[in-house]
């Protein structure tokens, strides 16, 4: 009988154990859904901030094809900005289908167990980092290419400037 009685004060502990664990899991969950509601909104706010790079970069070039400029290193760098900004669209592009993903996950939660449980919180905290990391080496390049392209503006104007002198 005292057997008994230890086997199920043992099943009542172990069974409010885990209630517990899965409680604080889906509290982490929770958190973290609502981190991605922040990450969704930042990223949406980067993707409008991509497009208005994309038109700049748009502009940008038909002002030089219209000069017919041929300093390589203008060419250069117009492609090295091009390659860059595919790159970014690939990126949001993976970011939203992440974001998509979460969501959906939300669904399916209470119905994992612990160990998945926390393998698809580990996975979302992940998740959140790359893209915020990934958000701010997107910013980065756009100040350097917007950096770069006022400098190749000066670069050029001067240069009109030299063969204006030079004609007179």
């Amino acid at each position: 009988m005292k057997k008994l009685g230890i086997l199920l004060f043992t099943t009542a502990l172990f069974a409010v154990g885990c209630d517990d664990k899965k409680k604080n899991l889906s509290a982490q969950f929770d958190t973290l859904m609502k981190e991605n509601d922040s990450v969704e909104t930042v990223h949406q706010e980067f993707e409008e901030t991509h497009k208005e790079m994309m038109a700049e970069h748009q502009k940008f070039t038909q002002e030089f094809e219209a000069m017919e400029v041929q300093d390589s290193t203008i060419l250069e760098d117009v492609a090295k900005h091009e390659v860059i900004l595919k790159n970014h669209d690939a990126i949001i592009e993976s970011h939203g289908e992440i974001i998509e993903g979460h969501k959906k996950l939300k669904a399916d939660f209470d119905q994992m167990g612990d160990v998945e449980m926390e393998a698809q919180i580990k996975e979302m905290k992940e998740g959140h980092d790359e893209m915020m990391s990934e958000h701010s080496t997107m910013s980065n390049e756009h100040d350097m290419m917007m950096e770069e392209h006022q400098a190749i503006r000066q670069k050029v104007a001067n240069g009109m400037e030299g063969d204006s002198e030079m004609k007179e």
